[in-house]
């Protein structure tokens, strides 16, 4: 530790002469600004359920969907943005986050997490290229000693007379930023983030009126290897099977309004029908078992196989990971318009439409279901291997529908009103050969808890007295498959007379409701195992929800600028679940064969939260 230390004191001084030397040489210009963000957060029965024994008939681990009651933590990010100005026509910038939204307490920083109501979570293959980079685990963990630091982003930007060029890995953000968001807000957390190269130039007319132009080329994901660093030893994916994206921006900007478009296309040539990812299978040694023929037990004979009992538990009918998943080309257009006008002075309305088509292989693998309990004995797995989507082929089509309006009033006597709402298309067939679920970036937030939060509980399958899946959020943590309104008025006061460092105060209060255009959870058993296995089954349910109200949500909040640097906001919430998050068995009858257990009806609860946020800006 002290080793660390004099290493640490040592750079900083040779650092701080070489500055010191070529700013007499060069005159370099070095800026910082930044934050300091403590937040304090509470909520309670997230999973919308209140203690309820026995509402999963026959499993006595998880006989009640209660699975969590009060989260109360605290979190801080110390975020430092550089900007080092070489001369006129170079500057470096970059972003640092020392501490990124670490948990009072903990140690780790963890991405964002994507729920859904069938397979519980779903990591899509990178082979597809992510649409933006939202915060990975950075640095080394406080309990090394050596802190935790995330160089987030650091690009160059160079400019001529003909244009600015943008090179590295830089934020990208467009509109009201429902598709590309660079979470710089205050409350943001994640931010889209590209390895990007940029051209930018702006031509001004007399009218004081600019149209400005974009060319991107992102490096959405890169397949290859550096040679000298990997040694190439074994074999090299062609530069071929990297993601890449090439766009075009265009904005006009009025006196009192702006309007433009972005329009981009991702591409990639896959390995046709070679894995992407990895997925259970059920090992029950024998035929049929789901598994590629490369993999077999070394002795059908023995009633344990060791290569493939993993845990140990003396049954070899368990789920083991293999390679799964449907690789293919990528070809997707993306079409992002956005709009602003200011009117009447104290009017705002904005509106932002995404349109996203084309082929995509998504590689999705959904986990087989091992019936390897003692009360199962007797029953034949239902799923001996993964589903692999696409279900033919090796593409799926892509047709995804987003949009959001805002409108803003703000009056000279303090008061503040607001209007946000959208659509975001959804899915309610997870096998459907149409992608039309993508969602809004996590940093668009309309509200405390809904869509900002994963919430809810999915129905129990319960096979033998087993959960086998189920008991997942009913609705993730960003806006999708949803039509949402929300209304918010603030009113401001000035406290100054009083509390003479203090500013900006207000009070508001905000109605958030919706519905969801498609059932959340529409879940055909038969339909999932016919194409696992290729042979058709139709004993099985169907459960799917029959409401698509998601409920209504209002949130209180309180806020105030102090010492000119430190901005507060405190927001409580409740939300009120509609029928669509109450667990029901009305389309879930009990088949002949008695596979799933019946599941029954439980009706969702109230859900609370708060949150307070410090926010010390420099």
């Amino acid at each position: 530790m002290k080793k660390h230390r004099t290493i640490f004191i040592r750079v900083l001084i040779v650092l701080l002469l070489f500055i010191a030397f070529v700013n007499e040489a060069q005159a370099l210009e070095f800026s910082a600004h930044g934050y300091y963000r403590t937040r304090f957060e509470y909520t309670h029965d997230l999973d919308l359920q209140r203690p309820n024994t026995g509402i999963v008939p026959g499993d006595l681990t998880n006989s009640g969907n209660d699975r969590f009651g009060t989260i109360a933590f605290a979190q801080q990010r110390f975020r430092l943005n550089p900007h080092l100005k070489i001369n006129d026509n170079i500057s470096i910038h970059g972003q640092i986050d020392l501490l990124d939204n670490l948990l009072m307490g903990q140690s780790d920083v963890r991405a964002l997490t994507i729920y859904d109501p069938l397979e519980g979570t779903i990591s899509m293959s990178p082979a597809n290229g992510p649409f933006g980079v939202i915060g990975p685990v950075g640095g080394d963990p406080v309990g090394t000693g050596s802190g935790n630091v995330n160089v987030r982003r650091l690009w160059v930007d160079i400019l001529t007379s003909a244009g600015q060029i943008r090179i590295g890995r830089q934020p990208s953000h467009f509109g009201l930023g429902i598709f590309n968001n660079d979470g710089d807000s205050t409350e943001g957390d994640y931010g889209d983030t590209f390895d990007r190269l940029m051209y930018l130039a702006s031509i001004g007319f007399n009218n004081g009126h600019r149209i400005n132009f974009g060319l991107v080329y992102d490096y959405a994901y890169e397949a290859s290897v550096d040679p000298s660093l990997d040694g190439l030893e074994t074999g090299v994916s062609s530069n071929w099977n990297d993601a890449m994206q090439g766009g075009l921006i265009l904005l006009y900007q009025g006196n009192s309004f702006e309007a433009g478009v972005f329009g981009g296309v991702r591409f990639r040539d896959g390995n046709d029908g070679q894995p992407t990812t990895t997925a259970k299978y059920v090992d029950n040694c024998g035929a049929g078992d789901g598994r590629p023929a490369t993999y077999t037990c070394a002795d059908p004979t023995v009633t344990t196989d060791p290569n493939y009992d993993l845990d140990n538990d003396g049954q070899t009918n368990d789920l083991i990971d293999l390679p799964a998943g449907v690789d293919g080309d990528t070809l997707i257009y993306i079409a992002d318009a956005y709009a602003k006008f200011n009117f009447f002075r104290n009017y705002t309305l904005a509106f932002e439409g995404v349109y996203m088509g084309g082929k995509t292989a998504p590689g999705i693998a959904i986990d087989a279901i091992a019936l390897d309990g003692a009360s199962q004995a007797t029953i034949t797995n239902p799923l001996t291997k993964p589903i692999e989507v696409p279900l033919s082929g090796t593409q799926n089509d892509l047709q995804i529908i987003m949009g959001a309006m805002e409108f803003d009033a703000v009056w000279n006597f303090g008061g503040e009103f607001h209007i946000q709402s959208g659509y975001a298309s959804g899915d309610d067939s997870p096998l459907s050969s149409n992608v039309t679920k993508l969602g809004f970036r996590p940093d668009y937030d309309i509200a405390l808890i809904l869509f900002d939060q994963p919430i809810g509980t999915s129905p129990a399958l319960v096979i033998g007295g087993v959960t086998e899946m189920g008991r997942v959020p009913m609705s993730p943590n960003y806006i999708n498959n949803a039509i949402y309104l929300t209304l918010e008025y603030k009113q401001g006061f000035d406290i100054s007379s009083g509390i003479p460092w203090a500013s900006d105060f207000k009070v508001g209060l905000k109605g958030i409701s919706a519905i969801a255009p498609k059932n959340n959870l529409d879940l055909n058993l038969s339909e999932v195992v016919s194409a696992a296995t290729g042979q058709s089954v139709t004993t099985l349910p169907h459960v799917a929800n029959k409401s698509k109200w998601y409920g209504f949500e209002v949130d209180a909040s309180v806020e105030a600028t102090f010492f000119d640097a430190l901005k507060w906001k405190t927001t409580i919430g409740a939300f009120v679940p509609g029928t669509l998050y109450d667990i029901k068995n009305a389309n879930s009858a009990l088949n002949a064969t008695g596979i799933v257990d019946t599941i029954l009806f439980d009706k969702a609860e109230i859900a609370l939260a708060g949150k307070t946020t410090l926010y010390f800006e420099f």
